[in-house]
């Protein structure tokens, strides 16, 4: 993981740690309603987990599951001992990242911190007290960790991680 993937990973993280979630929206108001995967509030048993500086991520849907046009979420939740809590919504359309969305990690609810619209890196959120502003939104299209495809691992290797598929690098399909 190089460097300036591990600032952004953790500064988004800290962005959303201090983040307020006053008079919070949900993600249906950003995204379109319907969208495949948005809807979705806790990972489900195909859910896969990626490396973080400071642990694990599950991922869902994985790679496998993924077209070069899909449209429709891409969830990421914190791996926090037996809970899991959203920390980024990504909407992609047609395979390209359109909207990113951070949730406040402390909050049980997954209230959302803020939202970015790409490629232009604006802030879909800059006057309602969010810590997101404009500047915070660029950099996103280019780290790896909120593009279409993440190398994960089996949700399994969570608490197998011994299996040869742990072993292993985290796959890319």
């Amino acid at each position: 993981m190089g460097m300036s993937r591990i600032v952004r990973v953790l500064s988004l993280a800290l962005v959303v740690a201090v983040a307020t979630p006053a008079s919070a929206q949900v993600v249906a108001d950003l995204v379109p309603a319907q969208a495949t995967h948005c809807a979705l509030t806790a990972p489900p048993a195909q859910a896969g987990i990626a490396g973080t500086p400071g642990g694990f991520v599950m991922v869902f849907p994985r790679n496998d599951a993924l077209t070069d046009n899909f449209s429709g979420c891409k969830l990421l939740w914190v791996v926090d001992v037996d809970r899991m809590r959203r920390f980024a919504t990504l909407y992609f359309r047609n395979g390209k990242l359109a909207i990113a969305i951070a949730h406040e990690v402390r909050d049980s609810t997954g209230a959302i911190a803020g939202a970015c619209a790409l490629p232009e890196g604006k802030s879909l959120l800059p006057n309602s007290g969010r810590q997101i502003s404009d500047a915070a939104c660029k950099g996103f299209t280019e780290d790896s960790f909120y593009a279409l495809r993440l190398p994960t691992w089996p949700r399994s290797c969570l608490t197998d991680t011994r299996a040869a598929v742990c072993v292993a690098d985290p796959r890319f399909e």
